[in-house]
């Protein structure tokens, strides 16, 4: 469960491989036949590909795939430099294939500060911007950035698609599942976190809301869009007016 923004998963590399956003080590379990000696230590090569394989079979979302292009020995393990897409990262893997580390910390350098999202706090811990609302084709545009393999978006993801629906016509809905699309958006009003939420450029969040629940969200989620779209859903925003009356303008 999302606590708050400040407790998101960290996205470093793109939404299409949120799979790969906890940092520190993968234990997983040999796969094939791997005589002793060879389970003993692994050629950086044997390594590489083995903690490349893993990768595509299970952390890779989207159609992505990862690839190698070098692998060398430093510190005590090995570190490989592989490729998803246009992007490069590094990577590293113990010499026996059996720990992998997805992004290494150099602990002689000081840790680079996510800076926080501006705003004020309004309801269902979104934030308000100081931002004019932007539409499209005269509607107000809802962004919903996320991956199926992160476990907080798939809770988050049939919500909005459900609350998206019922204003249909009244907003454009931005539906960026394992989509780098409109990533200028995601940049400026994420800290790279995952799912973010963002209502007509007004209201914003990093984060689900399964603290509040699935009932409580929806309902969330309804009442900003209402004031998005000033109440023209009048059936539907009047079930939500205490919690309209509480956004923070």
């Amino acid at each position: 469960m999302v606590e708050n923004p400040s407790k998101n998963l960290i996205f470093p590399i793109a939404i299409v491989v949120a799979g790969l956003l906890i940092a520190g080590a993968f234990v997983y379990v040999n796969q094939g036949k791997v005589s002793e000696k060879v389970s003993e230590g692994l050629s950086p090569q044997q390594a590489a590909e083995k903690a490349i394989n893993y990768i595509n079979q299970n952390l890779l979302q989207g159609g992505a795939t990862a690839s190698l292009i070098n692998v060398i020995e430093e510190n005590g393990i090995y570190k490989f430099r592989l490729k998803i897409g246009e992007n490069e990262y590094d990577s590293y893997v113990t010499k026996n294939g059996k720990l992998l580390f997805i992004e290494g910390i150099d602990l002689e350098k000081p840790l680079k500060k996510v800076e926080k999202p501006k705003g004020e706090p309004t309801i269902g811990d979104f934030l308000v911007s100081e931002d004019e609302i932007c539409k499209e084709d005269g509607k107000p545009i809802v962004y919903f950035f996320g991956s199926k393999g992160c476990p907080h978006c798939r809770w988050e993801h049939p919500i909005v698609e459900k609350v998206a629906k019922n204003f249909q016509g009244y907003i454009s809905f931005h539906n960026n599942m394992d989509s780098q699309a409109d990533m200028d958006v995601f940049k400026k009003y994420s800290t790279g976190g995952i799912p973010t939420l963002v209502l007509g450029c007004k209201y914003y969040r990093v984060g689900s809301g399964e603290r509040a629940g699935e009932e409580m969200e929806s309902k969330i989620l309804t009442a900003l869009i209402c004031k998005l779209t000033e109440n023209k859903l009048v059936d539907i925003c009047n079930e939500v007016q205490d919690l309209i009356s509480q956004i923070h303008e």
